[in-house]
């Protein structure tokens, strides 16, 4: 019935259907629904199916929401790049000692995310709290009198949570890139009179940059929706965008939660096509 190319491509649409299948049934249909909701009358405990722009314009217009967004983007971003400068040297430094040795320490790396995602926030808050192990640590070596409160309720324990949630995910790629520069480059380049600061900016940092993409993907934009860690340690000046959408769905005001679910999205798509611009497509998929 087919032939060659024809046969082929039908044997490949066939091998990728049930994929393509779950995911339009488990992704795209609920996300489908998520934005009709959200453009839906204003209820609680029952959707009206009357077409509305209300709750998206409340979104940019109700100052109630100003902070949570300002937060959000002001926290992850802090976060991120703190990440960064704690997972890149990290990972520069495993990717240059004995390759068994840096996969020991990635794997004890790895053990902490094992753990359940909310033991390892109540943890922090017994870490973080007013008569916690840091500030009473603090205490009994005379270097403050009275707890530090900015480390318990605020947005800085908020980034303190998010830099050991995502840590390891920020230093494997930095080190999957780092450990497939062979040292014969930078050796090279050192005979060739150019110095570490030259070395880092034109063999180092251009090799990096698909790690940089991939950290963008998988911790800042994933950040943004982060509810559970700022309505845990984060207080009144560590509230996001994501403990508001979870109050509204919790108190079945579906349109409003919805609409914001759909700002994030655009949101976040915004942002996903900045950086493929800036870091250019092709380094999604280098190594």
């Amino acid at each position: 019935m087919f032939r060659g190319e024809d046969r082929k491509r039908f044997m490949t649409l066939i091998s990728n259907l049930p994929t393509a299948t779950y995911v339009f049934l488990l992704f795209y249909i609920p996300l489908g629904i998520l934005i009709l909701i959200s453009f839906t009358v204003p209820s609680k405990f029952r959707v009206i199916w009357e077409f509305t722009l209300e709750n998206h314009i409340r979104v940019f217009t109700d100052p109630r929401f100003y902070t949570p967004i300002l937060n959000t983007f002001l926290i992850v971003t802090a976060a991120t790049l703190a990440l960064i400068a704690i997972g890149f040297p990290i990972a520069y430094y495993l990717a240059r000692v004995r390759p068994d040795l840096g996969l020991k320490i990635i794997f004890f790396l790895i053990i902490p995310v094992e753990v359940n995602y909310l033991i390892r926030i109540y943890a922090w808050r017994v870490i973080l709290g007013e008569n916690g192990l840091i500030n009473s640590f603090l205490i009994s070596l005379g270097l403050i009198d009275k707890p530090l409160t900015i480390l318990f309720y605020s947005w800085v324990s908020v980034v303190i949570v998010l830099i050991h949630e995502w840590l390891p995910y920020v230093v494997i790629p930095f080190y999957v890139n780092l450990v497939g520069i062979p040292r014969d480059l930078y050796e090279a380049a050192m005979d060739l009179g150019a110095n570490k600061l030259q070395v880092f900016r034109s063999i180092t940092l251009p090799l990096v940059k698909p790690a940089i993409l991939t950290v963008m993907f998988i911790v800042f934009i994933p950040s943004l929706g982060e509810f559970a860690i700022p309505a845990l340690v984060g207080g009144q000046s560590g509230v996001m965008i994501g403990v508001l959408i979870d109050r509204y769905l919790t108190d079945f005001r579906l349109a409003m939660g919805a609409a914001l679910s759909f700002f994030l999205l655009i949101v976040t798509l915004i942002l996903s096509l900045i950086m493929i611009k800036i870091f250019g497509y092709e380094s999604l998929y280098q190594r």
